[in-house]
């Protein structure tokens, strides 16, 4: 039997314990109040997915061991790429876990932020570390320091272990707010997705998907205090803040609507505006420091302008893509996949899963379409989507092949692995200076 599973006896009724719907029912409908009483390690609501995490994290071990030995030498001073910190040929797993951002944080990390931006002949904004949020290589600064460890091990190895608690939180969420298959395949999805290699690399994506895990976990419990110092940290690890503003409706006009907003409900309607209002105007915050620690008005974007970035509404961008790609035919597949999401959240299906999940999976995808470019990055971006494995889950308890749906989930995980192979050899590792795929 499975740690931390208990189930009763089957009956000659029942179904045989090789089905695979026996399995299902094991897993699934485990007796909960034994499962907290058994040792946290016990439990399958720990095991699983820091188990599933590990699996994961030793396939990328392997997979960039294996792939950096095609790595082309990198030097300073090269015209499609910039590089700060020379590499070798087969630089190795760690060093090349510190490609593309990663050279950013390092400067940050070892030097720290400039105290005047720097220009180009032209007097435009050059490429500098202001683009970067600073929790992420500010920690890895200062476990540095207390370590003495270079930067090559201690960011990628950070920012594998923050993925820990990250997926072991998007476990408990999901396990709690929708239900137990879904949380099985929210983390298996999500592990194998096609850029989860990023987890191992010097990048933020664990450090945020911990972050908006943790929002949500404590939106859901009403530690309103708490949430308010997780959006300050989140929107000091990425750009996505202001996604939690709408999140924070939701959640409030649920509970007005369904009379539970305490015993002084006025008092917790103003909260709520002042708690949505606060994560929108923390999009502001990292562009002010920006311009006051430079002395200069509107820092940031021009900042991210080196990196032609604009501050912009991206759509038309999205829409220009789809018709390079093929056309009206494309534009037309774009709109009705649109429509048939919108249709999705607005069906009983969707509601199921709470207003916090909820929200957060039709805001994110709005703001991935609205506010950021097409760019190969977009992939990764979506790691922060989960809530679109729980249509995977629900696809997957069709009648039609429910009773197969662990083995069926088993091969979406064997398609992942092969396409997180692809997309490590293609985009984190460095083969070519060609191509001008990053992640």
């Amino acid at each position: 039997m499975l740690p931390g599973v208990t189930v009763t006896s089957a009956t000659d009724a029942g179904p045989s314990r090789r089905s695979d719907s026996r399995l299902g029912h094991r897993l699934e409908h485990a007796d909960r109040a034994a499962e907290t009483r058994a040792p946290f390690y016990r439990q399958f609501a720990f095991w699983f997915p820091v188990g599933m995490y590990a699996v994961s994290r030793l396939y990328v071990f392997v997979a960039v061991v294996v792939l950096a030995k095609n790595q082309i030498a990198l030097s300073p001073g090269l015209e499609s790429i910039r590089i700060a910190y020379p590499t070798p040929a087969d630089p190795g797993y760690l060093t090349a876990m510190t490609n593309w951002d990663g050279q950013w944080y390092r400067i940050i990390a070892e030097n720290g932020y400039p105290a005047v931006l720097p220009t180009l002949p032209s007097g435009q904004i050059d490429m500098n570390p202001w683009a970067f949020f600073p929790v992420f290589p500010l920690s890895v600064g200062a476990i540095m320091s207390l370590t003495g460890l270079p930067f090559v091990v201690v960011a990628p190895v950070l920012s594998t272990v923050i993925g820990f608690p990250a997926v072991y939180l998007l476990f408990r969420l999901v396990d709690r707010a929708v239900g137990r298959w879904e949380a099985i395949v929210a983390v298996t999805a999500t592990c194998f997705f096609i850029a989860s290699s990023i987890f191992n690399a010097s990048y933020t994506e664990s450090t945020a998907l911990l972050l908006v895990v943790t929002v949500l976990l404590l939106l859901r419990a009403r530690h309103y205090w708490w949430v308010a110092v997780a959006l300050v940290v989140l929107s000091l690890t990425r750009n996505v803040v202001m996604v939690m503003a709408p999140v924070i409706v939701t959640h409030a006009i649920v509970r007005w609507r369904q009379g539970d907003e305490g015993p002084q409900p006025v008092r917790w309607r103003w909260g709520m505006a002042a708690l949505a209002s606060f994560a929108a105007a923390l999009t502001f915050l990292w562009p002010t420091i920006v311009s006051m620690a430079t002395n200069t008005p509107d820092a940031y974007n021009r900042t991210m302008q080196a990196w032609n970035i604009q501050t912009e509404i991206k759509l038309g961008l999205w829409w220009q893509l789809l018709d390079e790609y093929a056309g009206v035919s494309a534009q037309v597949l774009g709109v009705a996949g649109v429509a048939a999401f919108a249709w999705w959240m607005l069906s009983k299906h969707s509601w199921r899963w709470g207003p916090e999940i909820w929200a957060w999976a039709g805001a994110y995808p709005a703001y991935i379409l609205l506010v950021t470019s097409p760019t190969a990055s977009r992939v990764r971006y979506a790691l922060l989507a989960f809530p679109m494995t729980l249509i995977i889950a629900w696809v997957l308890r069709l009648r039609w092949w429910d009773r197969y749906r662990y083995w069926l989930l088993g091969g979406i995980l064997v398609l992942g692995a092969a396409q997180m192979w692809w997309w490590t050899q293609h985009y984190l590792i460095i083969e070519t200076l060609g191509d001008d795929l990053y992640p």
